[in-house]
């Protein structure tokens, strides 16, 4: 295998799980108006504009951003159900890897076995 298709491989790998987490993370932020709207969810002004900040900093793909803003969450109200799954998708997003080193080497591993 050469080194365009093992970064091939790699971004084709990296795309999936991006679409999925995309999916998710649309499916939850419909949730949580769903459910606010629905007077299900009661949430503060402040973590509104937290929730704001949090969705802002999984789109820039900014990770302070996102710590800061799911520790904001926290610290002004009550968190769970689709809060909680949203804070949890965030900081998925902030610890993914982007890196394609880790995955290439991997996938010459692999090669030469």
């Amino acid at each position: 295998m050469t080194a365009d298709e093992m970064i091939n491989r790699y971004l084709q790998s990296l795309d999936k799980r991006l679409r999925a987490y995309e999916t998710a993370l649309n499916q939850t932020v419909a949730d949580i108006y769903r459910y606010y709207d629905s007077g299900c969810l009661n949430v503060t002004e402040s973590q509104w504009q937290d929730i704001i900040v949090l969705v802002g900093g999984i789109v820039q793909a900014n990770t302070r951003m996102i710590h800061e803003a799911s520790d904001s969450v926290y610290a002004d109200g009550k968190v769970s159900g689709s809060l909680l799954k949203l804070i949890k998708l965030a900081k998925h997003f902030a610890s993914l890897d982007f890196s394609e080193t880790p995955l290439i080497k991997q996938e010459a591993k692999a090669c030469h076995k």
